[in-house]
């Protein structure tokens, strides 16, 4: 590949350096059992955020009575669905409906220290859910956010437990032309 070094122009790759880098916009979460919130991760006024993937992980939480004791335990089952929006001007919803998260997210289900039958319990053992995958592999999701704007998420959970969730935005940085006004390259 060192014919590639002849083809690569570093005048305009240092020019698009400097006006440009990698971000990760986190957001995370409890959705109370049984309930719709909305969560919001700003973008900033640094400059637009080219969004290139998303990737993430939730819990799998569930209420129930074994023995006429309240437990909390990890079923396995997707219980949140997001609905995602672009917080700026004019308000777009990103995802036409409410979309499972374990449709798009990777690495997805994590086991939780809130479940009380971490692989502990015989008595529940019917109700326990097998090793959460740990795969990873982003999902491509290409969408320009406005500087200053808000990536807004709508979360559903139709479980009787809150359940936790973080998401990771991940793409570039658009500076803008204040920002690289002075910078010199060695």
């Amino acid at each position: 590949m060192l014919f590639l070094n002849k083809i690569i122009d570093a005048a305009k790759a240092f020019s698009v350096q400097r006006s440009q880098y990698t971000e990760r916009i986190p957001l995370s979460g409890v959705v109370t059992a049984g309930a719709t919130q909305t969560f919001k991760a700003n973008v900033s006024n640094l400059g637009h955020f080219l969004c290139l993937f998303i990737t993430g992980h939730y819990e799998t939480l569930v209420s129930v009575t074994v023995d006429q004791v309240a437990k909390i335990i990890d079923d396995g089952i997707c219980h949140l669905r997001m609905q995602m929006e672009d917080g700026g001007t004019g308000q777009r919803l990103l995802f036409s409906d409410y979309a499972p998260l374990d449709l798009f997210l990777q690495p997805g289900r994590i086991r939780s220290a809130n479940a009380t039958n971490n692989l502990l319990d015989i008595a529940t053992f019917a109700l326990k859910a097998d090793p959460a995958p740990q795969l990873f592999s982003q999902t491509e999701h290409n969408y320009l956010f406005t500087a200053n704007s808000d990536i807004i998420c709508r979360m559903k959970n139709d479980s009787n437990a809150d359940i936790a969730f973080d998401l990771l935005f991940y793409g570039v940085r658009r500076k803008s032309a204040a920002q690289t006004v002075g910078v010199k390259v060695m």
